[in-house]
Formats: structure tokens, sequence, C-alpha cells
């Protein structure tokens, strides 16, 4: 059996296999600076730089039961992350994308596919992460 694991956010692995696959697209990352105005009497606001914000990832993962996928069960894992607030690092490539780790702020789920059972045969959700700094 060949396995590529393309990468992992807590218990959720993304990977491609014969038996198995559990990929994501629409991946984002994005971050920004910190900034804070100071009021000059007669002038224009001076800016001091406070230092780097926290960066923000966002992504569809799909699942499907053809691909050897349980739906509900992966979902189920999110939604557990999500309401215990479980930080994790997100990986890519067999490499953490940041040294902090990642909290899922936001989880909204699509059930594409019901069979006449109302079995859920595939799905999709959209993720958004925040970071997390590990002190």
């Amino acid at each position: 059996m060949i396995f590529l694991k393309i990468g992992s956010f807590g218990n959720v692995v993304f990977q491609v296999s014969t038996k198995k696959t559990l990929t994501f697209n629409e991946f984002q990352r994005s971050g920004e600076a910190r900034w804070e105005s100071h009021d000059v009497l007669m002038n224009k606001p001076r800016i001091e730089f406070q230092g780097p914000g926290l960066e923000e990832l966002s992504l569809t993962v799909l699942f499907k039961a053809e691909l050897g996928i349980n739906p509900l069960k992966e979902l189920d894992k999110l939604r557990k992350m999500r309401d215990s607030g479980t930080a994790a690092p997100f990986v890519i490539g067999g490499k953490p994308i940041s040294s902090n780790y990642f909290v899922l702020q936001n989880l909204a789920e699509r059930y594409t596919k019901i069979d006449g059972r109302g079995n859920v045969l595939a799905a999709e959700a959209d993720l958004t992460l925040r970071e997390y700094v590990v002190v």
C-alpha cells in the first residue's frame, strides 16, 4: 500500500493512500503587523510598531466515504478540537508551518451527499484556525 502523509492538524491526518484519501484545498495564510497610533496636537498622528500580530489559516477539507473516510467521524474530531480549545501544530510536508500552534476558531460544515438511509457520504468543512502562541 502506498501512503503519502500530506500533513496534519491535531489528530486529523491529511493523507493519500490506496485505502484512504483526506485532503484539503483553498489553503490561505494571513497575518498582520500591530501598529499603535498616537495623537499629536496640531499634527498628524504618529504610528509605532508594536510587533507581529497573530496569523490565521483558512482551508476547506473534503470528506468522502468512497475514499475510505467516515465524514461524520472526522467532523466530530474537529468539533471536539474547536469546543475544547485544543491547540495543535499545523503540519504540511512533515514540517510545522509555524513554531506556534493553532486553534480551531470556526468550523462551517456542508453535507454534500447523503444516501437514501440518511448516511452522510460526502461533506466539506471550512476551517478557520488562529495562531496560539506557545510560551
